[in-house]
């Protein structure tokens, strides 16, 4: 078995931080340090609150400005990237029959991404496919998000964590700029091809973003990715489990429950980074990216250091939708057999007895 390469994670987070921030060197300097401390230490803050405090904390983040998404993905991301890992783990155990293989497709796997930010979670995925051997071999993602200044960061997450972990692994991202509090049917259409062959739908962490106000069009959106499906996908949804967050992402288990095959609905689990393979380190050497974000070495604020993160998740299968059947077909053909009587009362009209050469006698004649 070809086990994947062990990195250290951080070295990978790192980067992507320094992506952001738009540094030219392999690691944080001292002010980078600070600047990522403050800002997780404020989106914390914003989701903790958001909503509750209309005039400190606001009710959505705009990730255009690299402080959030350094601030998000220092707070964030390493858990986040380790949840996909246990969400698969955990359906393997309830029914394994609904994990989608890539080895019956040659190692490709189609996964798509409702808000997927910087893609941190597809290291989850191919990790969980790749622990033991190397069955995923070929990663399509489709990428939905409305921030076109996560690309950049994606980027550096392919080829600083995903091929550093998994060199054999190809990657191929597919970009989809859309907003599912707008109307994305026309853009969706446009990238057909890759989201009908989907594996995998991710729903991570960003309903909890989107006020619901917006539902029946967010839901419209989704509706059509599940309604042009060609195979069996498996959605998996994990959110923030916080009870402002609650409104925001319940309506959406309810659907999902009314149309799909349900396998598991947890409202709150508490996932633990405590051992490996998923462990996060701390080891106050002041060395390591955690020991700088979390330590004391830096002046000023000291965010906590957490190993754990609580969230509500989700599973459940979609078939495709069924060709028309005969049955059907036939009662359409019956009713092109209606017409209107003189008296405008539906009556069905008369079969024609005769024969296509009754009807033309002179067909072959010169």
């Amino acid at each position: 078995m070809v086990r994947p390469k062990k990195i250290q994670f951080t070295d990978a987070l790192e980067s992507i931080l320094v992506s952001i921030w738009g540094g030219t060197k392999s690691n944080l300097d001292d002010s980078q340090i600070r600047k990522t401390r403050d800002a997780l230490v404020e989106i914390r803050a914003i989701y903790r609150f958001k909503g509750e405090y209309k005039n400190k904390y606001p009710s959505s983040i705009n990730y255009q400005y690299p402080k959030n998404r350094a601030g998000y993905l220092a707070a964030f991301g390493q858990r986040h990237a380790y949840l996909p890992y246990f969400h698969l783990k955990r359906i393997e155990g309830i029914n394994p029959k609904v994990i989608p293989h890539p080895e019956r497709k040659k190692g490709e796997l189609v996964v798509t991404t409702i808000g997927a930010g910087a893609a941190i979670e597809a290291y989850g995925i191919c990790f969980f496919y790749n622990e033991e051997a190397h069955r995923l071999r070929k990663l399509r993602l489709n990428l939905i998000e409305k921030i076109d200044n996560w690309i950049p960061n994606r980027h550096t997450v392919y080829d600083k964590l995903l091929k550093g972990t998994f060199p054999k692994l190809e990657v191929i991202p597919h970009d989809i700029t859309a907003d599912l509090t707008k109307e994305c049917i026309p853009i969706f259409s446009n990238h057909y091809d890759t989201i009908a062959k989907s594996d995998i739908l991710l729903i991570y962490n960003v309903m909890n973003e989107i006020l619901t106000k917006h539902s029946k069009m967010v839901w419209k959106n989704i509706k059509f990715i599940l309604n042009n499906i060609e195979q069996p996908l498996l959605i998996l949804l994990v959110e923030p489990s916080a009870p402002n967050a609650s409104p925001r992402i319940n309506w959406i288990k309810t659907q999902l429950a009314e149309c799909s095959n349900l396998i598991n609905n947890m409202d709150e689990e508490e996932f633990l980074f405590d051992s490996e393979p998923l462990q996060i380190v701390y080891e106050n050497t002041g060395v390591g990216l955690n020991d700088r974000l979390f330590g004391q070495n830096i002046d000023g604020s000291k965010p906590e250091f957490k190993t754990s993160i609580k969230r509500t998740h989700m599973a459940c299968t979609i078939e495709p939708q069924s060709p028309v059947s005969m049955e059907q077909v036939n009662k359409q053909l019956s009713m092109l057999n209606i017409k209107r009587g003189k008296k405008g009362r539906f009556v069905r009209r008369q079969r024609i007895e005769k024969t296509f050469w009754d009807l033309y006698p002179n067909w072959d004649k010169d």
